[in-house]
């Protein structure tokens, strides 16, 4: 059997540098209070973290890193730090999922990314030892059906063993360059993002009839980095008690920490 353990992350380098420097943060605290309680509900460490990261876009495909060891990539400047998170790989997992991805018709292959700052950054506060194998898997700019295929694929993987895995998606749900460089809010962005946000945490399920009203105008508005993607990976996983554990809001950019409860594959009978 396995359970994997859906969290929506923020992944501004930001975070990274203002804890260096021993900033006051409440993210970095919300971090440690999720990391807290992911090894409270259940004690074994993880055994691997799918990262399905913004940072790695292609087009009409879907690509899976099989590498058997990732070196971190310096793909943001200007924060004065580089955080160097070069963990193993998960090649078995990530052939497995190929696999299933397959059954359900999605047009995925292997690839070769490593780890972005959407993935160390968050990594940094929730496995800070580096030692669990990551598989990066990309994001594929046709249309948001790959997403949610995917995460079919994800609620029917196989596996011969018990499995502890963390989906890691972006938490980033606005980065608007317009707003960043006037230094002046735009109140259309935090109305949406107060719909994303309630929708995922307002019940015991998502309320993904909020799905529907994000198109093209309101995704160019916020303009996250992984276009809420990842609420249709969600959805196709099947999702359930959204928990939020800190947000925050500057001028061009809204990001939040969301866990949600582990879900449980089981094999199904040949």
């Amino acid at each position: 059997m396995i359970r994997i353990w859906p969290v929506m992350a923020p992944h501004s380098p930001d975070l990274l540098s203002s804890f260096l420097r021993g900033a006051e943060r409440e993210m970095a605290g919300a971090f440690v209070r999720l990391r807290q309680e992911l090894f409270a509900q259940s004690a074994e460490p993880f055994d691997a973290v799918i990262a399905y990261t913004p940072g790695w876009q292609v087009r009409h495909i879907t690509l899976l890193d099989l590498s058997s060891e990732h070196i971190s990539s310096r793909d943001f400047s200007g924060f004065g730090h580089h955080y160097q998170y070069d963990p193993p790989g998960s090649p078995d997992l990530g052939q497995r999922l190929l696999q299933e991805a397959k059954k359900v018709g999605m047009a995925v292959a292997p690839g070769i990314h490593g780890i972005d700052h959407a993935v160390s950054v968050p990594l940094f506060f929730l496995l800070p030892e580096g030692t669990t194998p990551v598989l990066p898997v990309s994001q594929s700019l046709s249309g948001v059906r790959q997403a949610s295929l995917l995460g079919e694929s994800l609620r029917h993987l196989a596996s011969k063993k018990r499995e502890k895995i963390l989906l890691l998606l972006s938490g980033v749900l606005s980065q608007n360059p317009l707003e960043m460089a006037r230094g002046r809010e735009d109140l259309r962005i935090p109305l949406w993002t107060d719909r994303v946000v309630d929708a995922l945490v307002g019940g015991a399920s998502p309320d993904w009839g909020l799905l529907p009203s994000l198109g093209r105008e309101v995704l160019d508005l916020l303009d996250p980095p992984g276009r809420l993607r990842e609420l249709h990976l969600l959805r196709g996983l099947g999702a359930s008690g959204g928990r939020l554990w800190g947000r925050e809001r500057i001028e061009g950019l809204a990001q939040v920490l969301v866990s949600f409860d582990p879900v449980e594959v089981v094999e199904e009978s040949p």
